[in-house]
């Protein structure tokens, strides 16, 4: 009897999440459809639970919604109603909406290299009451200056120094180094987005990651002779993190992928996934 009530629970359970779903479901499930009619990197605005929203591309927005909003992938308990927190790769400003949702307080920095992106997020913290974000418009990057990024258009620009497999425009965009920001002062979030640039500018860092109490760290491997991966956990690791993983995404329409007459041909060798560091 135990087991048919709990299969009903669950049954019933999928029900009322189909039919009365949180107001975060039903906003996503409102731009999937969207999306289906708009043409990609078309810019436009929508109406996201309490946040209107500007975008550069629909279709990217609804996964970032999805991860954000819906699956909370960037939910983070600190210790203060008031953290200082660096939002690196902000995109539109998903993150850095849900990061004042949770923290009202936090004084939050939000760094996106894409000037035409730039626009769009500083237009989007404004317009959604969270007008005390700070926004800088540059490439968190190893050394200050200017950098060549790949401005793809939608949540994928990357530095073009690390990356051949996207196919975007060049431009050059003023660049932040980023141990200069963490030797300046205490850190209690580092949210890092910056789409290959992980091993670069974290291995400028050492010594100065002791500033940083957490760490999210969007991770990506792009190059199947030179992984990201094993070496940031172990520098994660010498800098005194603890560390967990998840969240892996393949990306199968990124070259290359296992070639003919391997074992497994066709599968994808590029992919992102989500390192969580703390110290204890």
């Amino acid at each position: 009897m135990t087991n048919v009530l709990l299969k009903a629970r669950r049954i019933a359970g999928r029900v009322k999440r189909h039919y009365f779903p949180s107001l975060e479901v039903a906003a996503w499930r409102h731009a999937c459809r969207v999306a289906e009619q708009v043409p990609r990197f078309t810019p436009g605005e929508i109406q996201l639970d309490e946040y209107w929203l500007r975008y550069a591309d629909l279709l990217s927005t609804c996964p970032q919604w999805e991860d954000i909003f819906v699956r909370q992938t960037m939910r983070v308990n600190l210790p203060t109603d008031t953290p200082r927190i660096l939002d690196c790769g902000a995109n539109i400003g998903l993150a850095s909406l849900y990061f004042k949702r949770l923290y009202p307080a936090a004084r939050i920095t939000a760094y996106e290299a894409d000037p035409v992106i730039h626009e769009i997020l500083a237009d989007n913290l404004q317009s959604n009451r969270a007008e005390d974000v700070e926004t800088i418009q540059a490439a968190i990057w190893k050394e200050n200056g200017s950098i060549s990024f790949a401005c793809e258009g939608s949540d994928s620009g990357a530095v073009a120094e690390i990356t051949s497999n996207i196919e975007a425009a060049r431009r050059e965009v003023p660049a932040v180094r980023l141990r200069d920001l963490l030797e300046a002062e205490a850190i209690d979030l580092l949210k890092l987005d910056i789409e290959g640039a992980e091993r670069a500018v974290l291995t400028d860092c050492i010594g100065a990651l002791s500033n940083v109490r957490a760490i999210l760290l969007d991770l990506h491997d792009f190059e199947p002779r030179y992984r990201n991966l094993p070496f940031v956990l172990e520098l994660l690791e010498r800098e005194g993190f603890n560390y967990a993983l998840d969240e892996l995404n393949v990306l199968p329409w990124l070259q290359p992928v296992a070639p003919e007459g391997s074992p497994f041909p066709g599968r994808a060798m590029c992919w992102a996934l989500m390192v969580r560091a703390w110290r204890s």
